[in-house]
């Protein structure tokens, strides 16, 4: 889905992308490209547009579409809870219910993807590669930057 997305943003702002445009840019078959596109399109991220020039197009610029929507659209960054049901082991529920340090670890992880995420845009992953991982290494680093 992000992949697609990233296709739609590199194209010119007026000019859609068909399915099979976005299939074969990326690799996918155009079946699944088609069932990601409807699903972006049923959250709104995009639109399509019939006829012989129609295609798919971004509902807003790339630069207003941050990461965190594309997750939520996309299935989402697990919660501690879903974390916590998920792997209890051989029991119904995990033995740390009442005292754990993963979950505080889990909770603190998730909650800076979360953030990362929602300050992160699709036109942030357009251009170079290199360019891209230096930019978002800084922004992270910013966070991380502790006085003294």
């Amino acid at each position: 889905g992000m992949r697609c997305l990233l296709q739609l943003s590199k194209a010119p702002e007026d000019e859609g992308l068909t399915v099979k445009e976005i299939a074969t840019r990326e690799g996918l078959s155009p079946a699944y490209a088609e069932k990601l596109l409807r699903l972006l399109s049923r959250v709104g991220l995009i639109h399509s547009v019939r006829g012989s020039t129609g295609g798919y197009l971004l509902n807003r610029k790339s630069s207003q579409i941050t990461l965190a929507e594309v997750g939520r659209a996309l299935g989402n960054v697990p919660t501690t809870q879903e974390i916590c049901n998920r792997f209890t082991g051989n029991r119904t529920s995990c033995i740390h219910i009442d005292d754990c340090c993963i979950r505080s670890a889990w909770a603190t992880l998730t909650q800076m993807i979360e953030n990362f995420l929602e300050r992160t845009y699709l036109s942030d992953l357009i251009g170079d590669e290199t360019k891209i991982r230096q930019t978002l290494e800084a922004r992270v680093a910013s966070q991380f930057i502790r006085p003294g």
